[in-house]
């Protein structure tokens, strides 16, 4: 079975040092009933269309499976996923996604389109879902937002999906699901919810893999992909906010925020 990517992380030398450091609308195409039936179509947008999102902005980014099923069966597709994330963002190892018999659209796999355009924050895959956190930079354009970056990833994933299942039919329920982040408080918590979602998964939510909780404990070596800086930043010390008791009023503060 051809792998997309291997994504392995390394235990954390404790001698190291991480290095410091509204729903928004979407672009409507209408038809007025005068184009010919083959225009309509061209300009019918697909469920990966274009959305306005504001560069400076952070963004809670979600999507599952379709009628809820699992989106990542094993360890592999967990570590794809991942693979697929670094090769866009800014992995400088990655190989060429094309050279693989899972992908036949090579011109959607450009690396590192997106290394001053995007902003990976936080991520957390479930078995049936995904979380992530995004910040668009000023300098981000039509192809390289995060629009844009949603959409290769998305469609790269089912691709391999596709092929290593041998599945028909769409992999994920519909449009990615994405909401703005209002305030710097917001972003906390939210970056706590996000990684308290393997609660009832697994007994040491702590060393989780398929979260970025292990980075922002300090358990793994970083990665030049994520950053959590954003979020370090905002609180003393991110163990001590973590395991905290939530209250209800933790939980208002990201009630906008929540996407199911």
């Amino acid at each position: 079975m051809p792998k997309l990517f291997s994504f392995r992380r390394t235990p954390r030398s404790h001698s190291q040092t991480p290095s410091p450091s509204k729903k928004d609308s979407f672009k409507k195409v209408t038809p007025t009933g005068s184009e010919p039936v083959c225009a309509i179509l061209l300009v019918m947008p697909s469920i990966y269309y274009n959305r306005n999102f504001r560069p400076q902005y952070f963004y809670h980014i979600f999507n599952r499976g379709a009628y809820k099923h699992k989106i990542f069966h094993d360890k592999d597709d967990y570590e794809d996923f991942l693979g697929i994330l670094a090769y866009y963002l800014k992995y400088p190892k990655a190989k060429k996604l094309s050279y693989h018999k899972t992908v036949k659209q090579p011109h959607i796999l450009v690396p590192n389109q997106y290394v001053d355009s995007v902003r990976l924050v936080a991520y957390c895959l479930m078995p049936n879902h995904f979380h992530l956190i995004l910040k668009q930079l000023p300098s981000a354009t039509k192809h390289t937002n995060i629009s844009n970056l949603m959409r290769r990833v998305s469609i790269t994933y089912a691709m391999h999906f596709q092929y290593k299942y041998k599945h028909a039919g769409t992999l994920f329920e519909g449009k990615y699901k994405n909401v703005v982040v209002d305030s710097n408080e917001q972003l906390l918590y939210l970056s706590k919810y996000i990684h308290q979602n393997p609660n009832k998964l697994v007994k040491n939510i702590k060393k989780y893999p398929y979260s970025s909780l292990p980075q922002y404990l300090k358990e793994v070596e970083p990665v030049d992909w994520l950053y959590p800086e954003y979020v370090y930043k905002l609180t003393k010390n991110y163990y001590h906010f973590f395991i905290s008791k939530p209250t209800d009023a933790d939980a208002k503060k990201i009630e906008p925020l929540i996407l199911e």
